[in-house]
C-alpha cells in the first residue's frame, strides 16, 4: 500500500532520530576509520579540530552557527578520506560573562547582589546555570548535526584541563618565559575586574572640563580628582611658550596645604595644539602616563584604589569617592583663586564597561608577560625540525614552524 508524503518536511520529526542514530554508531569516532584502516592496512595521519568553545552564558548565536558550519565541513571531509578525524566539542566558563549574566538574573528576580549570597553560596548559583547553559548548547549544536565525538566533551575549568594549564605555566615559569610586572589596565570597580580593550564600550558624554593654575602653567584636565598628587608638568619640545622651562623644578601652591615642588618634562606627548600646551602626568590612572613614568622614571603612585576611593597618598582625602574628591578639589582650589575657568560643555568619549556601563578607572596592577624573545634550551628540536646545538627564543620558534610549512596560516 502506497504511504502518502507529507505536504512539509518538519525536521524535528526526522533530524533528532538520525543524530542519534549516528551517535550510537561511533560514525564521529576517530576510532571508526581506524577500524576500516586496520583491515586495509593503509594508514592515514589523525585530523583533528578542537572547537572553540561557546560561552556557558545561555545559547548559540549565528557566529557559532556559521563556525560549527564550516568546521562539519572540514572534520567529514577528511573522515571521508578515511583519516582518522576527531571533532573535540566543549564549553567555556566564560569567568566574568557568566557571573555577570547570573548576578543580573539575580536582581531582576530577587533585587539582591553577589554580596548579599557570600561567595560560597553564590559560586554554587554560577555551576547551576552553567550546568543548564551547558545542556543547552549541547542540544543545539546537535541540532545542527555538528560530527564532533561527544564522548571526549570537555570544558573549560575540568580538574584535567586545570592541570595542563598549571604544568605549561610552570614549565614557562622554569624556562623564564614569564615574568610578572606592573601594567595599568582598565578597571571595573562594580564587576571588581579587570576589563580587556574589547570589553570597553565608549559613551559619548557631555561634561566640566577645568582650567586650573599651576605655577606659571594653565592645566586642562577633566578629571581633578587624580591630580593631588601630579607633580610632573609635561610640555612639548617645540613649543617656544614654555621652552624656557625645560628640565626646571618650580616651587608652587596647590590642592594640599603645604606648597609642592614640580618637575618639567619636555616629550612630544604634550599636544600643544589642544588646550595651554600643558599636561601633568598621573602615571597609576593613565596609559599615556604611565608609558611616560617608565620613560623617564617617575615614581607610580596609585590615587585610586579598586574600590573607586581615593588612597592614603591623598593625605586628608583618603576615601573620597572620585566624584566626591573632584568636587572637594576644585572648591579648595576656587578659594585659593587657582581656577580660571571651568567648560561646562566639554564633549568626550567616556570609558565605560561593557556589561555594566561602570565607567573604567585605569589602575595600575601586577600582570603576567611571555618574554618572547628569551632563549630557551629546552625545546624538542627534532619535532620542530630546528638546527641544533642552537637556543631559539619564542618567537624564533613561531617564526620558524610557519615558515618552513609546519603550520600553515589559511588565508596566507
Amino acid at each position: 500500500m502506497a504511504q502518502e508524503l507529507p505536504k512539509a518536511y518538519i525536521a524535528k520529526d526526522y533530524e533528532d532520530q538520525i543524530y542519534q542514530m549516528w551517535e550510537k554508531s561511533g560514525a564521529f569516532q576517530p576510532e571508526w576509520n581506524e577500524k576500516k584502516q586496520a583491515k586495509s592496512k593503509i594508514k592515514k595521519k589523525p585530523f583533528v579540530i578542537t572547537m572553540p568553545p561557546p560561552n556557558a552564558t545561555g545559547t548559540l548565536h549565528l557566529g557559532h552557527s556559521v563556525m560549527l558550519a564550516l568546521e562539519d565541513i572540514m572534520i567529514r571531509h577528511k573522515r571521508m578520506q578515511g583519516h582518522p578525524a576527531l571533532w573535540v566539542p566543549g564549553t567555556d566558563h566564560a569567568g566574568i560573562a557568566t557571573q555577570n549574566k547570573v548576578e543580573r538574573d539575580v536582581m531582576e528576580k530577587e533585587g539582591k547582589t553577589r554580596h548579599d549570597y557570600g561567595r560560597e553560596a553564590f559560586v554554587k548559583m554560577i555551576e547551576e546555570f552553567v550546568a543548564g547553559s551547558q545542556n543547552t548548547i549541547r542540544n543545539q549544536t546537535r541540532r545542527m548535526g555538528s560530527s564532533c565525538d561527544w564522548s571526549r566533551e570537555y570544558y573549560s575549568l575540568d580538574h584535567g584541563l586545570n592541570q595542563t594549564v598549571f604544568a605549561t605555566f610552570k614549565k614557562m615559569f622554569d624556562d623564564g618565559l614569564i615574568y610578572r610586572g606592573n601594567r595599568i589596565v582598565n578597571w571595573c570597580t562594580r564587576c571588581f575586574s579587570t576589563i580587556s580593550d574589547d570589553e570597553v564600550d565608549y559613551v559619548e558624554r557631555t561634561g566640566k572640563f577645568y582650567y586650573f593654575q599651576y605655577g606659571p602653567f594653565e592645566l586642562g584636565t577633566a578629571r581633578p580628582e587624580t591630580k593631588y598628587g601630579d607633580h610632573i608638568v609635561v610640555v612639548h619640545p617645540e613649543d617656544e611658550r614654555y621652552l624656557q622651562y625645560h628640565g626646571k623644578k618650580i616651587t608652587l601652591d596647590w590642592i594640599g596645604d603645604e606648597p609642592i615642588v614640580a618637575t618639567v618634562v619636555a616629550d612630544e606627548a604634550s599636544d600643544r595644539n589642544f588646550g595651554s600646551g600643558v599636561m601633568t602626568a598621573t602615571p597609576a590612572h593613565s596609559f599615556l602616563d604611565f608609558d611616560l613614568a617608565n620613560k623617564y622614571g617617575f615614581e607610580v603612585i596609585q590615587m585610586i584604589d579598586e574600590h573607586g576611593k581615593l588612597t592614603p597618598a591623598n593625605g586628608p582625602f583618603a576615601g573620597l569617592t572620585a566624584q566626591e574628591a573632584r568636587e572637594k578639589f576644585v572648591e579648595i582650589l576656587q578659594k585659593k583663586g587657582l581656577v580660571n575657568r571651568i567648560d561646562e560643555n566639554y564633549v568626550n568619549n567616556l570609558s565605560v564597561c561593557s556589561r555594566c556601563k561602570t565607567p573604567i578607572q585605569p589602575l595600575v596592577s601586577k600582570q603576567w608577560f611571555i618574554d618572547v624573545n628569551h632563549p630557551v634550551n629546552s625545546w624538542d628540536h627534532e619535532g620542530l625540525k630546528l638546527e641544533k646545538g642552537r637556543a631559539y627564543s619564542l618567537k624564533e620558534v613561531m617564526q620558524h614552524v610557519v615558515r618552513d610549512g609546519q603550520i600553515e596560516i589559511i588565508p596566507d
